[in-house]
């Protein structure tokens, strides 16, 4: 019965002490900080200031631009945001077909904004000719929602859109209201 015991605590003994030097051995090189690489996601926070960056500057830098909204898309692939900067970035270079594309891909993002709304809308009423029959759309949905919830935001808009298709397009959708 001693016997036993004895070769029972014996076995506990040598357990705990390959646990203890094993737990060592695999701590060790986590202990030593020139050996440490971080493991963590790009931000898209980052990438998103960079385009912004970009596109502040006198004359804007579309091909970083282009390339940070990228970073931020390949983060957060249902950004409006970006997809409306990079429907800019396009409409710089003067391609319509991309802009036109990542114009839709902000409606699937986010139909309604409600962040990018401003700036969604101004965009589309300044380039009404351009747009397709859905993208048409999908404007004049987002406008009337704007109307009803957010009024400043549409007067705003209102008084930044400079094509006249545009203009006419917001007076059909929203009239208004300060006319005689």
């Amino acid at each position: 019965m001693r016997l036993g015991r004895s070769v029972r605590t014996g076995l506990f003994a040598a357990l705990g002490a390959v646990t203890l030097a094993c737990g060592i051995a695999l701590a060790l090189p986590l202990s030593q900080p020139a050996s440490w690489e971080p493991d963590q996601p790009r931000l898209a926070a980052v990438s998103d200031a960079r385009a912004l960056a970009a596109t502040a500057a006198s004359p804007p830098d579309l091909d970083a631009a282009a390339l940070a909204t990228r970073e931020t898309l390949a983060d957060r692939p249902l950004d409006a945001t970006a997809w409306v900067r990079l429907a800019w970035i396009a409409d710089q270079h003067g391609d319509a077909a991309a802009m036109l594309d990542a114009l839709d891909r902000s409606y699937v993002a986010a139909p309604h904004g409600p962040d990018v709304t401003a700036w969604r809308l101004q965009f589309c009423l300044n380039r009404w000719g351009d747009l397709t029959p859905e993208l048409r759309h999908q404007a004049r949905s987002e406008l009337i929602v704007a109307s009803r919830t957010r009024p400043a935001l549409v007067r705003a808009v209102r008084e930044s859109v400079s094509d006249p298709a545009g203009r006419m397009a917001l007076s059909l959708t929203i009239p208004d209201d300060s006319s005689p």
